[in-house]
């Protein structure tokens, strides 16, 4: 799918200066932790500018938060390509996966027994950067972030069980599943702690801001689905927004796009009618100049995910032509970090 197709993503893009110093520090990290071992990968990794991203999304943070910010997203991606390939059609390997990670995530916060080791490197990795991230956050937080760890985690499984099983979703049901899978929930709340700032509770978990981190995270999926297309159909994976619409609609490929395009419109429009609503919750609330300042600080950090990943995606090689005929050669970058032991 041509990476220049428009979407109306009406935000500004902002991109940290310190991206350049902060993505060679990412990558030697990379290379100390054994998560890219040889020349091809680590040109394959450097090709998706992965450190443009975390910059879009944190264009305002310190060079160390900048840092901490990309190395959650580097795992993000590693993550996600473990399931790419046979891993991803086996539904019982990925909850053995899926399922200690969010055990790790419970037990990392209060909850539970902490009697779960990390069996795998990548759990490891991610272990170490979640006990970093909750350090002078609020009990709040914490028990959000796990939350949203948890859910992205396990949808995973409810992937692996789709594909294995043949089971051709809905929209209204893939979005759903997306919502959680795509990692937009625990971006929003690692951009609050790299910024050094926390939305007050009451607006975390009212209606307002539940649906504008929807409609981040449904923004953030179609914009990949609409750039990954190839990718996926590569992975031979049918469930992506376009080939969707188009079954769904019995349409066309470039009339699913249309109506792509359409769907992003009309939650950006959204998401601007509830920065009106958010504004109308603060005076309720009766929040301090600092309260309602951490509100706004919060959408902003929405609208710089949903711009950030569409500045991004237009420009990544991870959706080039050049990705797709490395995604045919190996869907991982590295197989090694799928193995469950050392």
């Amino acid at each position: 799918m041509p990476q220049d197709i428009a979407l109306d993503i009406p935000f500004p893009t902002k991109t940290n200066p310190r991206v350049d110093a902060v993505a060679d520090r990412n990558e030697r990290w990379l290379i100390s932790a054994g998560l890219l071992s040889s020349q091809q990968n680590i040109e394959r990794y450097r090709s998706w500018n992965i450190a443009l991203l975390a910059a879009g999304f944190l264009p305002d943070v310190s060079e160390r938060e900048l840092t901490f910010g990309l190395a959650v997203q580097s795992f993000l991606f590693f993550f996600d390509d473990l399931f790419d390939g046979a891993l991803g059609h086996n539904p019982a390997a990925t909850y053995e996966i899926c399922h200690e990670m969010a055990a790790l995530a419970r037990q990392g916060s209060g909850f539970g027994k902490p009697a779960v080791v990390p069996t795998f490197p990548l759990a490891r990795l991610w272990s170490s950067l979640w006990t970093r991230a909750q350090q002078g956050m609020s009990a709040a937080w914490r028990a959000r972030t796990v939350r949203h760890w948890e859910e992205y985690f396990l949808t995973y499984v409810s992937e692996a069980v789709n594909r294995k099983s043949g089971t051709a979703l809905g929209m209204d049901s893939y979005m759903k599943l997306r919502r959680d899978g795509i990692g937009s929930q625990v971006v929003l709340d690692i951009s609050e702690r790299c910024g050094h700032f926390e939305a007050p509770p009451e607006i975390h978990q009212s209606m307002c801001m539940l649906e504008a981190r929807d409609i981040t995270a449904e923004v953030v999926t179609l914009t990949n689905d609409l750039h990954s297309l190839e990718k996926d159909q590569a992975n031979g994976d049918p469930n992506n927004a376009v080939l969707l619409l188009s079954r769904e609609h019995s349409c066309s490929q470039d009339e699913a796009v249309a109506r792509l395009q359409e769907m992003v419109r009309r939650r950006t429009r959204r998401f601007q009618q509830l920065v009106d609503e958010a504004d109308r919750l603060c005076d309720a609330f009766g929040f301090s100049g600092e309260e309602r300042e951490n509100t706004h600080r919060f959408l902003d950090t929405n609208r710089a995910c949903m711009r950030g990943n569409y500045h991004w995606s237009n420009i990544s090689a991870r959706y080039s032509d050049v990705g797709v005929l490395r995604v045919i050669r190996s869907p991982r970058i590295e197989d090694v970090i799928a193995q469950t032991v050392d």
